[in-house]
Order: C-alpha cells, then structure tokens, then sequence
C-alpha cells in the first residue's frame, strides 16, 4: 500500500500544475449571417444586438479548446465537444460574448445562463429554455412573442411591449414577465411552474397540475384549471 501513495502524490501534483498552467485566455472566432442562437454548455452568455457579428470566449485554454461554435443556415450553435474525455466542471469559468445585428431565435439547453443586454425589437420572436438554466431580457419589443420552458430554469422578461405572447411551461420552470405589457397572452402550465405578468389586456391560460398564472389589471379572462393551481390577478 506504502508504495503506492508516492505515485498518488506524483499524479496529483502533475494535474494540480497541468490545472494552474492553462491560465486565462480570450480566443475570438469568426461567425457571421444568422439570426438563431442556440446556447448548449453551463457557462454564461452576453448577447448584444449591434451592426456587427463578433464572438469572443473567455476563460481557461483547455476549457476554450473543448467549446464549438458552428453556423448551420441561419443558426448559431454553441456546444460542448462530445468526443473529448474531460474531468473538470469546465464550463462554469467559461465567459463567451456574442454580437448579432439581429435575433430571431435564442435557446438555452443545460443550466447555462443567457443574458441579453440591449433591446430586441422583431415580428417574431421565439425564446426557449430546456434544464435548469436561465435566460434573461432587457427589453422587448414584437409583434408575436413564443417562448417554451422545460425543466427548472427560467425566462424573466424584461420592459416589454408584445402584441401577442404565447407562453408554455412543463415542469417547475418560472417565467417573469411584470414589465411587459401584452395585448394578447396565452399561457400554458403543466407542472409545478409559475408564470407572472405585469398589464394584459386578453389573457387565456390552462393550467394542469399545481402551477400559478398571476397577473395585473383587468384583463379579459378565460381560464380552465385542472389540479390545485390558480389563475388570478395579484
């Protein structure tokens, strides 16, 4: 047994130097013409909305070295290297700063963290969230708003004006939206989940399990509930 712990202490040295050596980089990759993001690693993500398409990663060497990004029509893919064996909770040290001129699609996947720091303004936006991660607006502005959560993770909007949003939630998954102000909003729950909203003017909502629908004003409302979940104004 003795003779084995002087090769421990060697190998556990040799991943300790191999750790600290890597240190902190910035690597920037060329990607251009897409107006789809989907995000599938832990670490975080700052989007921008500018007249220029950039994408700079931020973080360990090795960690960097594992993370692709690929453009496949008008979609930006962002994900972990499969094929690669790694013993290290890598993405968490990742940073990754994207700019687009404009956005169509964003998606998160895992328990990454998305947030979008400028104002989007389109006639179609679609948000999706699947896993415990969590994506987060400063503002919106669109003619239809579509956004899926699936898992824990939440979707919390920030001042918006949406003409007509439709909103599904399986799980325990949240979506916050008391800024915005929509015309017309359809909300689907099935789970535990919560949906808030700020002023609605139309509002359906069916709820299936124990999740809330909550809302300001005095919209018009039609509501079906099945299980002990609630849809009611705060």
């Amino acid at each position: 047994m003795k003779k084995f712990l002087p090769l421990f202490f060697v190998l556990a040295a040799f991943l300790l130097a191999t750790s600290s050596a890597t240190g902190q980089t910035k690597e920037t990759r060329n990607v251009k013409n897409f107006t789809k993001v989907s995000y599938g690693i832990s670490g975080e993500l700052i989007l921008r909305i500018g007249p220029e398409y950039s994408l700079t990663i931020e973080g360990d060497r090795d960690d960097i070295e594992e993370i692709i990004t690929n453009v496949s029509g008008d979609r930006l893919t962002i994900r972990r290297d499969n094929w690669r064996m790694s013993f290290r909770d890598q993405d968490n040290r990742v940073t990754i700063y994207l700019t687009m001129p404009e956005v169509e699609s964003v998606g998160v996947s895992g328990s990454g963290r998305l947030n979008i720091m400028d104002p989007v303004e389109a006639d179609d936006l679609d948000l999706s969230l699947s896993g415990s991660g969590r994506l987060t607006t400063s503002a919106v502005s669109a003619d239809d708003l579509h956004c899926g959560i699936s898992g824990s993770g939440g979707i919390i909007l920030g001042k918006s004006s949406i003409d007509e949003a439709t909103i599904s939630i399986s799980g325990s998954g949240s979506f916050s939206g008391e800024e915005a102000d929509i015309d017309r909003l359809e909300v689907s729950i099935s789970g535990s989940g919560n949906a808030r909203f700020g002023e609605v003017d139309e509002l359906n909502a069916h709820v299936s399990g124990s999740g809330n629908v909550t809302y300001t004003g005095s919209p018009r409302v039609n509501a079906r509930v099945s299980g002990s979940g609630h849809v009611r104004s705060r």
